[in-house]
């Protein structure tokens, strides 16, 4: 069953959905701020956040933390695992891709803003998914558990089509709005970082250092580098 990790309850008007892994997280219903989740994928910045030249992590981290500011709902984020497939949208040397995530009356819905003209409109995971690993994607999600695909992200590597949890097109698991990266995701899960130390890692909110030196890849080019002062449209972009 798809995304057996989440919890929902059903208000008279609205679902709330919660993350019970990230300390009962809960993504706001767009509906009770009036928001649908065509407005909201329309609305994403593809201007000051360049989409043909940054990182998904980075701009993702960005997109959050714009609709938290403009419309103060709470998001989460899809992360999923290649292991040897592709579909129609990606690149075979991406070992993971990640997009924001918003409820709409209980359902999830991706609005990943950065590929016109291959994903043009919000879509269930499942129909994200297949875009970017191809059509007959067993696409599996990764519980909180699970250390030994969990410890995989630590490795920046693609995943390997058969695990102790069978054979797989993908691997996917839904976080907080505020985990940046996989490194990020798997501190969290695991209280430890990459070279096995004790860590406390917790991103209820996003952290402003992160959105700082994500600001600073996703909203220059290589060659607008050397006529923008980064730093500083980056700290203008956070005070807005």
């Amino acid at each position: 069953m798809f995304l057996l990790g989440l919890i929902l309850t059903a208000p008279v008007f609205a679902q709330s959905v919660s993350l019970p892994a990230y300390r009962d997280y809960k993504l706001t219903d767009i509906v009770k701020k009036g928001l649908t989740k065509e407005k909201i994928f329309k609305d994403l910045d593809r201007t000051f956040v360049k989409i043909n030249s940054s990182i998904c992590s980075n701009r993702v981290l960005m997109w959050s933390w714009d609709m938290k500011r403009a419309y103060g709902i709470d998001t989460a984020k899809v992360f999923m695992f290649y292991t040897n497939k592709t579909g129609e949208v990606g690149s075979k040397t991406w070992w993971y891709h990640v997009a924001p995530v918003v409820n709409q009356q209980g359902k999830l819905w991706v609005v990943d803003g950065g590929f016109p003209g291959k994903v043009d409109a919000a879509m269930s995971i499942p129909a994200w998914q297949k875009k970017f690993v191809g059509e007959t994607t067993s696409c599996r999600e990764i519980k909180a558990h699970e250390t030994e695909l969990i410890k995989r992200m630590f490795s920046r590597r693609v995943y390997p089509p058969t695990t102790e949890y069978g054979s797989h097109d993908c691997y996917h698991i839904v976080v907080p709005a505020g985990y940046w990266t996989p490194i990020s995701v798997a501190q969290n899960l695991l209280g430890v970082n990459e070279h096995g130390r004790p860590v406390r890692f917790i991103r209820d909110r996003i952290d402003r250092g992160e959105l700082m030196a994500a600001c600073v890849e996703a909203s220059t080019t290589k060659l607008g580098r050397i006529f923008v002062d980064e730093q500083k449209q980056c700290t203008e972009y956070l005070e807005r």
